[in-house]
């Protein structure tokens, strides 16, 4: 089979080895999501901006470093996101083709979220939203007083209102993230604008067949692509 210049060979084995490397540092977590990961971060590069939460070791251990050898998602959590699209103004006004990315979870308390990427969306800054959705947030009440919660129905509200992109994506398909990755980032790069990506994840551990690294598997052995 003719190699895909989109996904080539080379590239599927590099984000199978990625999700291997996760999987092995990311065993507490409830949820299957090495897929997601490893197709997000593989597509980002020393000089790009990372955020995410604070006790999220895995995310920290795999974000690319600077060419000073600093973490490069290292924000106050309360201000995450505001904080992400001032680094995106930042990249935009120095003329690099840097991103910056937050990673966060449906439902979290995320100060400044909504008028973050209103602000981001104006000013077409090369920001990316990252929203992991289990399910489990979905009847998370608000607080009297709190900001709206990051929820799908509030984020579809503000982007159809805005023309924002956001991309629901099943986040145990590491290839379909990979694409909308590939097409939100590369679009945030060249000055399109910002983009959320909504990614799905079982609330429950898969069962053996259905991880996300079974299914590459599978995807590559359809294709005749050999692991090694």
């Amino acid at each position: 089979m003719a190699d895909n210049p989109l996904l080539p060979q080379a590239r599927l084995r590099e984000l199978y080895a990625l999700i291997q490397r996760i999987r092995t540092l990311d065993r507490k977590s409830r949820t299957a999501r090495e897929a997601l990961l490893a197709a997000t971060l593989i597509h980002l590069s020393a000089g790009d901006l990372i955020s995410g939460r604070a006790e999220d070791a895995t995310l920290r251990s795999l974000a690319p470093k600077s060419a000073a050898g600093d973490d490069a998602h290292d924000v106050p959590q309360n201000l995450r996101i505001p904080l992400c699209s001032g680094a995106a103004r930042g990249m935009q006004t120095a003329g690099t083709d840097r991103l910056a990315v937050a990673f966060t979870v449906a439902g979290t308390p995320e100060n400044g979220w909504a008028d973050a990427l209103r602000w981001a969306h104006r000013d077409q800054l090369p920001f990316l939203l990252v929203v992991v959705d289990d399910g489990t947030q979905a009847n998370r009440k608000r607080s009297a007083g709190s900001e709206r919660p990051l929820l799908w129905p509030e984020l579809t509200k503000l982007a159809h209102g805005l023309h924002l992109p956001h991309f629901p994506v099943d986040g145990e398909d590491a290839v379909a993230v990979y694409r909308v990755m590939q097409e939100t980032s590369a679009r945030a790069r060249s000055g399109g604008g910002p983009s959320v990506i909504w990614a799905m994840l079982s609330p429950e551990r898969l069962a053996p067949g259905q991880q996300p690294l079974k299914r590459l598997e599978g995807y590559m052995a359809a294709r005749g692509i050999r692991l090694q």
